[in-house]
């Protein structure tokens, strides 16, 4: 016969010893994964690729020269992903600060151009959210995620540089 302690017998419990079970074993094979898969650091960068980031301003309406910046420009990729087509997609996260000192209303809108080491794109991407419109004296955190798409695994692994492309507007327009 079994005791009041066992707890294989007991009645009314036995949902909750599950759910726990179930925790513990979920808990554990996260931290494999975490520390295993290498996903704990930066997993898609050899030790020798710098990462690197810069803003090209490609067209600025007339009479708005000079009063927009773009600063503090950060990117994360995340752990390459193989698709069934062969492609990789290489998710990740970005964040600017976008500053109007202009005296008038400006709207802004870019994309992120994505190179290798060896200075190829690898691809690009249009964050949803535009344009950004800035008021005068107006500054604006910008953050996302993006996504990425090639089919050489080189690039996946050497990505290098990231280039935010934007285009300075009137908000009408």
């Amino acid at each position: 016969m079994h005791s009041e302690y066992d707890l294989r017998k007991q009645k009314g419990n036995d949902g909750m010893i599950s759910d726990l079970r179930a925790a513990l074993q979920g808990t554990l094979i996260y931290g494999l994964l975490m520390t295993g898969c290498g996903l704990v650091g930066d997993t898609t960068r050899p030790r020798d690729v710098e990462r690197t980031s810069e803003v090209v301003f490609q067209t600025v309406a007339d009479g708005l020269a000079g009063y927009v910046a773009i600063d503090s420009l950060e990117w994360v990729p995340f752990l390459p992903l193989p698709l069934s087509n062969g492609t990789f997609e290489i998710a990740g996260g970005f964040a600017a600060v976008f500053r109007n000192s202009g005296p008038d209303s400006v709207g802004v809108r870019y994309d992120l151009r994505f190179f290798d080491d060896e200075e190829t794109l690898v691809d690009a991407f249009i964050p949803f959210g535009q344009p950004v419109v800035l008021a005068s004296g107006q500054r604006r955190v910008v953050q996302g995620e993006f996504i990425l798409r090639t089919g050489d695994l080189y690039q996946t692994e050497h990505l290098a540089h990231m280039q935010l492309v934007a285009r300075v507007r009137n908000p009408e327009e």
